[in-house]
């Protein structure tokens, strides 16, 4: 009996102990992404395409709220070229959850955009799917939904 006491005791610590070091992973890998999603958007704003292509995975599928879609190389291109001009963004409500080597985050935004020439104001929330790469976590989707009145 104290055997079976005693046994239960130890799993219960070390399942205690197993917790609080995921939560402790779980939380490093939430703030190493909240912080790469604030260097996206300086990078957006600043049009710094040089951060953009160490933040995105060459797979990148970037799904505009208008539903049109690009691939890493046409959308880095439109802001390399100017086609596509962030002239400012808010953000808030960002929820960063993690699934392994995969990180979700979701988040409302509204953003003003310079496009074609064209003023695009968007008031929407966005998905980012992260995925842990050997060189670091990388965005390899990114899906806006348009809030609508």
């Amino acid at each position: 009996m104290k055997q079976t006491l005693l046994l239960a005791v130890v799993f219960v610590f070390v399942s205690l102990f197993a917790f609080a070091q995921e939560k402790k992973a779980s939380n490093g890998v939430e703030q190493a992404v909240l912080k790469l999603e604030q260097q996206w958007e300086d990078a957006l704003i600043k049009s710094d395409v040089a951060a953009l292509e160490r933040i995105y995975d060459d797979s990148l599928i970037y799904t505009h709220s208008s539903g049109g879609v690009d691939n890493k190389s046409a959308y880095v291109d439109a802001i390399k070229s100017g086609v596509t001009k962030y002239q400012s963004m808010k953000r808030d409500d960002i929820k960063v959850n993690v699934y392994g080597n995969t990180a979700l985050v979701t988040c409302h935004w509204e953003v003003h955009v310079l496009a074609r020439g064209n003023k695009i104001d968007t008031n929407a929330r966005y998905l980012h799917v992260y995925v842990k790469q050997r060189d670091g976590w990388k965005m390899v989707a990114h899906q806006a939904t348009r809030i609508t009145q």
